[in-house]
């Protein structure tokens, strides 16, 4: 009776060992993930050799389909929006201070796009 109690309890410190081994994996791979997108933006934003080239146009804007990734939108602009709400971006217009361009994702794809005019004080 003893051995089956050392036993099952020997058990459980193995599923809960394994359960620890998981959550350290599972933030470790969560981790790898979020850097190398931030990488990826990045090194979009170095290319660039003016500041002002991470903001959009009206040229970029209009390339922008339904259905794009963030990170090719990225890719198009040349820089990352600024996150106003959960899934939506907002990038200044390079040359207006008075336009800004919003962009909406879901399940990160582009379902929306708008200009946004902007009244009095710049957002720069």
């Amino acid at each position: 009776m003893l051995l089956s109690n050392v036993s099952y309890g020997g058990m459980l410190m193995n599923k809960k060992r394994l359960f620890v081994y998981l959550i350290i994996y599972l933030v470790f791979f969560l981790f790898l993930v979020v850097t190398s997108y931030d990488n990826k933006v990045l090194e979009i934003e170095e290319k660039n050799q003016y500041t002002w080239q991470k903001y959009m146009n009206e040229d970029e804007y209009n390339q922008l389909q339904k259905d794009m990734s963030y990170i090719d939108v990225v890719r198009i602009v040349g820089g990352a929006g600024k996150e106003i709400k959960s899934d939506v971006y907002e990038w200044n217009d390079e040359i207006l201070l008075t336009r800004g361009y919003q962009i909406q994702f879901e399940n990160d794809r582009l379902v929306k796009k708008e200009i946004k005019e902007r009244r009095g004080n710049s957002m720069r």
